[in-house]
């Protein structure tokens, strides 16, 4: 146990989608034309070669800014794409997305100093119901990793080295104006502070949402108790393109920011933010 530690915030990965994240190196059973069971791997769409790169980038930056001490990993919810939305598939196979999901988190468990994994249960049209695929994919990399801690909460408090984190999958949006991105952020932020402050709780230093594959971070300092307290929420960026249901529920957003977000914790503060963040163009760019 160090004094320092890292923790990695990321989220809806929708593992399954072909605009979601795929791991190449996944390996998937079929049945041959004489019924002999094969391994396969399914061919990676440009966006989900793009987002690999992207995703084991940013690993590696974490693996660099860790520097040998202990990284705890928070995944904010959907690892799978579901059944709701029937398009753009890996495979009909539903176990596929089960497997997809679990390769995408395996590299973080390549490394030692990778000692706790939350996986948030997700959205039920995308997870199979009551966080199944989080409770599955957990399992499997418990089985795989006795000695890593990893569980799957709905909506967990945590303390990681003195500094209290709130996270959970849903959560407000980012906003649809330019001009007030982020203020439903902040109104959530401070509606929380004010619940937990009301209650005799000292609020969650830092709060952590998913679902809206947007990338927005906002900070709040209240005086509580006579004393100047600073509060962080972040809404995490996504590891998913968009596809149809995407371009409809955005109101044909042409912005989307892929990434993590990491955190670095020593001595009971939270000393530092470090957003692995990119962002694309969407539009189809012609001249006629």
């Amino acid at each position: 146990m160090t004094e320092r530690r890292i923790l990695v915030a990321m989220a809806d990965s929708h593992g399954g989608s072909q605009v979601g994240l795929l791991n190449p190196e996944t390996e998937l059973l079929r049945e041959d034309a004489e019924g002999n069971m094969e391994l396969w791997q399914p061919s990676p769409t440009k966006t989900q070669t793009y987002l690999w790169e992207l995703y084991r980038s940013h690993i590696d930056k974490t693996i660099e800014l860790a520097a040998g001490d202990d990284i705890a990993v928070l995944h904010c919810g959907d690892l799978t794409q579901g059944v709701k939305y029937p398009n753009l598939f890996v495979s009909d196979r539903l176990a596929d997305q089960f497997l997809i999901a679990v390769d995408n988190l395996a590299p973080w468990l390549e490394y030692e100093n990778v000692t706790a994994m939350r996986l948030a249960k997700g959205t039920g049209s995308h997870v199979f119901g009551e966080g199944s695929s989080e409770v599955l994919v957990s399992k499997i990399l418990m089985e795989r990793h006795p000695d890593r801690d990893i569980q799957p909460p709905y909506h967990g408090l945590l303390d990681l080295g003195g500094v209290t984190i709130d996270y959970a999958h849903h959560g407000p949006g980012a906003g649809i104006r330019d001009w007030t991105r982020g203020n439903q952020v902040r109104y959530y932020l401070k509606s929380l502070i004010a619940t937990e402050w009301k209650a005799g709780r000292q609020p969650a230093r830092l709060v952590l949402r998913g679902h809206y594959h947007s990338w927005v971070w906002e900070t709040i300092r209240e005086s509580l108790g006579g004393q100047y307290c600073q509060f962080d929420m972040c809404l995490l960026p996504s590891y998913c393109g968009m596809g149809d249901h995407g371009h409809q529920a955005t109101r044909s957003a042409y912005l989307q920011t892929h990434g993590l977000v990491c955190f670095e914790i020593a001595y009971g503060q939270l000393v530092q933010t470090y957003p692995f963040v990119k962002t694309l163009d969407l539009r189809t760019k012609e001249t006629l």
